[in-house]
């Protein structure tokens, strides 16, 4: 199992996006923001179709996101 995945904002609805990285072994999701905005009023909410899902997930800010991509390309 994967310990978390990464996807960035769009595209499809949140449901859809956690479902599938669910679906692709990952135990937490962490859904990047796609836009430099204030992210503290927007809620990652189901749209009828993820009674589902057991994984936990995440929107973070497009900043916090490419601080853990950075990481991610220099760590060995």
């Amino acid at each position: 199992m994967t310990p978390f995945m990464l996807a960035d904002r769009g595209g499809c609805s949140f449901v859809d996006k956690v479902r599938n990285m669910e679906d692709a072994g990952a135990a937490v999701g962490i859904v990047i923001d796609s836009s430099d905005e204030d992210i503290s009023d927007i809620v990652m909410s189901d749209d009828g179709t993820g009674a589902g899902i057991r994984m936990p997930s995440m929107l973070i800010s497009k900043i916090d996101g490419q601080k853990i991509i950075d990481f991610l390309k220099t760590a060995s």
